[in-house]
């Protein structure tokens, strides 16, 4: 064997013998199998939109597949507003308020809510990566934790409070409409109630509620990505709105009224356990955001931009809106002898109290700014995240459109209206999501940090073949289901105990309940460490990432990050010997570059030639 023959066969191919496996899985999944049954017909006519070069299978859809590079557009004023919204909302505005039912006074309320909104930054930006890095969102990712199979149950747990928040906040949504219709008419405003008492809303809420529904359903025909810009600019509304309530009510007030120089009289053990109920109510309603933050990580144009857009927009308004929450409700009781935690009701207050063209247009623009910032929050958190969540369930028959209109026509079964009966019952609606979102952020952490050392394989997310690094056992990770279920379990007592009041309570499980932000991540972090540890995750794909950019979504610069080959629409056989890349082998090109024979290169016709 002379020299040149011996390079050959000590060259090795791009792709492995196990992705070529995967590869023909891929390629059988996303094979047309439609019979001529008339129900086989009706699928196939029922299955969403795709070009040829972007196929569907039961794994996969447009919406599924990493984003490429035109499209990820989103940089600091975009993450500062998506993580803006969620705190220039009624929500932050009414929770700073209600922290005060837990006995702690004002300044005491700040100091929780400064410190949960640095863990909160600090838990979203670990979470952020897989979307930044791989451009990947919270479906592939359960993927990923879970296993292929094991996925639907992450899935599934965020779809459930995906439809809860999203008739929580388009209940709020329409209380913020009632604002701009109350200032067309007075009518509207003394409008009569005919439900009987034994229904928890007036007709006017309906009316709200059901005007503020029909608006948000065509913007699930927009894409996601698309609504940074009127997020942004429904943030900085709401922003001058907020602080003109606070500046007018405690002018008119003299100071920021009785409550602010309340003392708090809680005995010291007990004031810590509130200083930690309170961190995890403020944690709670932000919590599906953190865990599903690769929705929208992904859309990042850089990691820095993303990194401090969420960081300060997450700090900076929700510390300045819970507290300016927290002084018009201590100025409003000094006025008017009740401490309103919504703005409508302050509003409202107004109205009666002078219906002039002055209060008509406080009452009009405070509205808009309100019902602006609800409904791009209601959007991004819940209805296009519920949209991406039900494309992984049923990825070809449901895309982002589809899933977002079904959230919006089902949320009114959850009847939000009853959250807000009594300030306790709107307590515990807010404190309990967390419970089973905390374990899937901490879980998550700690499989793509400490276990797959940040590296990852796109094309194993889309795969039902065994050799795919995530099909752990039978498609599905018991460590991570077990983790997963220990935490929610220790948490589910204590929300028996806070909801139903004349239960006794075990004084430890209502303090796990309190305090679960710092305990359920030691519980299911712990264990899914330990139980990797113990039985440990072995794959010859563990750690590694394709050699190809299969999806076609690197840049240049990640891709020589990264030592990935670009994808090419059409290629037969291709050597890369030095720097240079021929279609065919000869000795002739080999000599040109004696100093590299040995690291010759073979990219076999096992690459594909349309995308995957």
């Amino acid at each position: 064997m002379n020299e040149d023959e011996q390079t050959i066969k000590n060259a090795y191919p791009v792709v492995s013998p196990t992705d070529v496996c995967i590869l023909e899985n891929e390629k059988e999944l996303q094979e047309d199998r439609q019979g001529n049954k008339w129900w086989q017909k009706v699928l196939s006519k029922i299955e969403v939109p795709h070009d040829i070069g972007d196929p569907i299978s039961v794994l996969r859809n447009p919406d599924l597949r990493p984003i490429k590079t035109k499209d990820r557009t989103w940089g600091f004023w975009s993450f500062f507003a998506y993580w803006g919204l969620p705190n220039f909302a009624v929500a932050t505005y009414s929770t700073g308020s209600a922290l005060l039912a837990l006995q702690l006074n004002i300044q005491q309320s700040i100091g929780a809510v400064v410190i949960a909104n640095i863990l909160i930054a600090f838990f979203t930006i670990l979470n952020s990566n897989p979307g930044i890095k791989y451009h990947i969102g919270y479906t592939l990712d359960q993927r990923m934790i879970f296993g292929v199979y094991g996925s639907f149950l992450g899935i599934i747990i965020r779809v459930g409070l995906s439809i809860v928040l999203y008739g929580y906040l388009g209940w709020l949504g329409g209380l913020c409409m009632n604002m701009v219709f109350d200032s067309f008419s007075k009518n509207y405003l003394n409008m009569k109630n005919t439900f009987s008492e034994s229904v928890p809303m007036t007709r006017k809420d309906c009316i709200g509620f059901l005007c503020f529904q029909l608006i948000q359903m065509p913007f699930a025909f927009v894409r996601p990505r698309r609504v940074n810009v009127p997020s942004i600019v429904s943030c900085f509304m709401t922003l001058f709105a907020i602080i003109g309530m606070m500046a007018y009510l405690i002018s008119k007030n003299g100071g920021p009224g009785p409550l602010y120089h309340e003392k708090v009289t809680l005995p010291s053990s007990t004031r810590s356990w509130m200083w930690i109920s309170a961190m995890s109510i403020w944690y709670s309603g932000v919590s599906g955001g953190v865990t599903n933050q690769s929705d929208y990580s992904r859309f990042a144009s850089s990691s820095k931009k993303c990194y401090t857009g969420l960081f300060l927009g997450t700090v900076l308004p929700g510390t300045f809106v819970s507290l300016a929450g927290m002084l018009c409700a201590s100025a409003c009781k000094g006025l008017y002898g009740e401490t309103y935690w919504t703005p409508d009701e302050i509003v409202e207050q107004w109205l009666n109290d002078d219906y002039s063209a002055k209060s008509r247009a406080a009452s009009f623009f405070v509205g808009i700014s309100f019902t602006s910032s609800q409904l791009f929050l209601n959007l991004t958190q819940n209805g296009y995240s519920c949209g991406m969540d039900l494309a992984g369930i049923l990825p070809k028959y449901i895309d982002i459109k589809r899933g977002t209109l079904f959230v919006q026509l089902i949320s009114w079964v959850v009847q939000p209206w009853t959250f807000f009966n009594t300030s306790s019952g709107f307590l515990n609606a807010m404190s309990s999501f967390g419970i089973f979102t905390t374990p899937i952020s901490v879980i998550s952490i700690i499989e793509y940090y400490c276990i797959r050392k940040s590296k990852l394989s796109q094309l194993d997310f889309f795969t039902l073949s065994k050799k795919g690094s995530y099909w752990f056992d039978y498609g599905v990770n018991w460590k991570a289901v077990a983790s997963l279920l220990a935490g929610i379990t220790m948490g589910i007592p204590g929300l028996i105990y806070q909801v139903h009041e004349e239960i006794s309570p075990n004084t430890e499980m209502l303090n796990f309940y309190h305090g679960y932000l710092f305990f359920i991540p030691l519980v299911s972090g712990g264990l899914y460490y330990i139980l990797s540890l113990i039985f440990p995750f072995k794959h010859e794909k563990l750690c590694c990432e394709d050699p190809i950019d299969y999806f076609d979504c690197f840049s240049e610069k990640e891709l020589e990050k990264m030592g990935m080959l670009p994808f090419e629409e059409s290629q037969e056989v291709l050597y890369e010997v030095g720097d240079q890349r021929v279609e065919e082998f000869d000795a002739a090109s080999l000599s040109e570059h004696e100093e590299d024979k040995n690291n010759l290169r073979i990219e076999t016709k096992l690459r594909p030639k349309k995308r995957i």
